[in-house]
């Protein structure tokens, strides 16, 4: 089922801008998130702006949590477009992630943690298992010696406006409101 007019055409609207500024796709994604996980099954998408933090920049990073019953089921960090062309920025956005799960796995309920890195309309999918604690996609490691691509611009692989990107993550949605209703 294709997404409603009104979310495909925020996206539009955003892309534009979305190149330099991530900011123009705040919007979009609260929209959509706000669609996938409704506040009636008592969902609730806070968006909350954080500085990595391993960085030493003063660059803040948005990320949106969806929280069930006051607990993380699944989080969105976003980013310009534009950093799906710079090895430094992607992988600055996938470390943000692996630090996201190790600030949020303290109070997940559920068995698997969810989250995507959205550079543009661009997504890669991340889990945390809590069994195990191993987060995939797997890290690639940094070399001192090498320049290594360690965040590969082939995982940010589905386009959130594509069929592919659409069915992926309504997937993750539903294996997360499966697990929501096991608790």
């Amino acid at each position: 089922m294709p997404w409603p007019e009104a979310i495909i055409e925020a996206f539009e609207l955003a892309r534009p801008d979305g190149e330099k500024d991530e900011s123009s796709f705040y919007g979009p994604y609260n929209i959509l998130l706000n669609y996938l996980f409704p506040f009636e099954e008592k969902y609730m998408v806070t968006p909350q702006y954080k500085r990595p933090e391993q960085s030493k920049s003063v660059e803040f990073c948005t990320i949106f949590i969806v929280r069930h019953k006051q607990h993380p089921v699944f989080f969105l960090e976003i980013k310009a477009s534009g950093h799906i062309q710079h090895v430094s920025t992607r992988q600055a956005a996938d470390q943000q992630m692996r630090e996201r799960f190790i600030n949020l796995f303290d109070d997940v309920e559920i068995n698997v943690l969810h989250g995507v890195s959205a550079i543009g309309s661009k997504l890669c999918f991340y889990t945390w298992t809590k069994e195990t604690g191993r987060i995939l996609p797997k890290p690639i490691l940094i070399d001192t010696e090498y320049t290594i691509d360690t965040a590969p611009a082939n995982r940010w692989d589905v386009d959130v406006l594509k069929r592919e990107g659409e069915e992926r993550l309504r997937q993750v949605v539903a294996n997360i409101k499966t697990m929501c209703c096991q608790l």
